[in-house]
């Protein structure tokens, strides 16, 4: 199957899904799999969905609230992507969306008006995904990376996706391509 950039571009959207390829040449983004959560005139901002990282959430900060060692201490936590490292992004999938939270695709939202991180950890995590950090791009610039090949765009059943099986994302890119066949 050839490559055509165009018919690639056409499918950038809120809720599609990115996956690098070889050509892209950055490490930031070897072997990913991003979720576009927006997109627009203005640019583009992601979020990395096969980079977990090797901290449990209780290791991420200096003086753990109340309640971290309890609720959350081995929940994992994403590395959503290279820009602010240390911010919090949040996920929610096929629950009831807190408030101010904005919807990426039917039953996706992100972030919202949290309380505190005990609210955050008392969602039940399978519907509940945090990311440090996040993936961004200035206006014009995805579209160039998709023209010149550094990105496959796939719209998909995201509630299916992320509902289901962490372990095919973790493979890289072309195991994800793999996995993607079968929803």
């Amino acid at each position: 199957m050839d490559f055509d950039p165009e018919a690639q571009k056409q499918r950038l959207a809120p809720g599609s899904i990115l996956v690098a390829q070889d050509s892209l040449g950055d490490p930031n983004f070897d072997s990913t799999v991003v979720l576009l959560c927006q997109y627009g005139s203005t640019g583009a901002y992601g979020l990395i969905l096969n980079r977990p990282s090797h901290m449990p959430l209780s290791e991420l900060f200096e003086h753990p609230p109340k309640g971290l060692a309890t609720t959350g201490k081995n929940r994992r936590v994403y590395l959503g992507g290279p820009v602010q490292p240390v911010e919090l992004q949040i996920l929610q999938v096929d629950v009831e969306a807190v408030a101010g939270s904005s919807e990426i695709a039917p039953k996706i939202h992100l972030g919202g008006a949290w309380n505190d991180l005990e609210e955050i950890l008392s969602r039940n995590p399978k519907n509940l995904r945090l990311f440090l950090g996040y993936s961004g791009w200035a206006a014009g610039q995805l579209e160039n990376e998709v023209e010149l090949g550094a990105w496959e765009v796939y719209q998909v059943d995201l509630q299916k996706l992320l509902m289901g099986p962490e372990e095919p994302w973790f493979g890289g890119s072309d195991n994800f391509r793999r996995f993607l066949a079968t929803l």
